[in-house]
């Protein structure tokens, strides 16, 4: 195997000549784990620090969940969320491979109020439910589906992400992310949110040498990385 360095994290690497991740000893030790650079980005710009209470609503099969427990040092939580019973028992697969010790597991559905973790939570991630068009090389059938087909995904991500703000505390980020480029369920979507929610206010953030100043859309061919949207959010501060 040899890999070549991906762009924006020192950590992140391509392993283009590998076929099966299962044949390699670090994967099945749980040393590393597969994900495009975009997703990582996802808890990079959460910020997380070792203590922190965090909430993942849609996590399977959990790679940001784990990414973020990893940078927590095995101190604070991870509580990661999916709508089924089978999309849990990935999440928890994953989290016997790596051996993770602050992160947990659990079935709800994201579109319901959750009084339990209202305003609670340090950070709280939302990578939606979308079209997929931003992963076409990775799954070209998404090219056959009619853009159509994507019109009521933006109310039910409107959904959750109203609900994912009611976890926040007080000070805490809100993660919102999607594997699409449609404007209606990324910029469009986080726009109008922000103007329901003023006690809420994009927040700047860099990673490496990308700059971002609150919300981005990731493209292959600028960034090397699938398509993808990133908006990170602060409340009351």
């Amino acid at each position: 195997v040899h890999p070549v360095k991906a762009p924006y994290l020192p950590y992140a690497w391509y392993l283009p000549e590998t076929r099966r991740l299962t044949d390699l000893a670090a994967f099945r030790s749980g040393q590393i784990y597969p994900q495009d650079v975009s997703s990582m980005l996802v808890a990079e710009a959460a910020g997380a620090k070792a203590g922190d209470n965090i909430l993942d609503l849609c996590a399977a099969p959990g790679g940001k969940s784990l990414h973020l427990a990893d940078k927590m040092n095995g101190f604070g939580m991870v509580l990661a969320r999916d709508l089924t019973d089978e999309k849990v028992a990935l999440i928890n697969e994953n989290i016997q491979r790596l051996d993770c010790i602050n992160m947990h597991a659990e079935v709800k559905d994201a579109t319901v109020f959750d009084p339990q973790c209202e305003g609670k939570m340090d950070i709280v991630i939302c990578d939606v439910p979308c079209s997929g068009f931003g992963v076409l090389a990775k799954k070209p059938d998404i090219r056959y589906k009619d853009v159509a087909s994507a019109a009521g995904l933006p109310k039910i991500q409107r959904d959750i992400l109203e609900r994912a703000a009611t976890c926040v505390e007080n000070g805490g980020i809100l993660v919102y992310s999607t594997c699409t480029v449609l404007p209606a369920e990324n910029e469009e979507l986080v726009n109008a949110f922000l103007a329901d929610h003023k006690e809420f206010s994009l927040l700047p953030f860099s990673v490496g040498e990308l700059h971002v100043n609150g919300m981005i859309t990731l493209t292959p061919h600028a960034h090397g990385t699938d398509g993808f949207f990133l908006a990170k959010m602060q409340k009351g501060q």
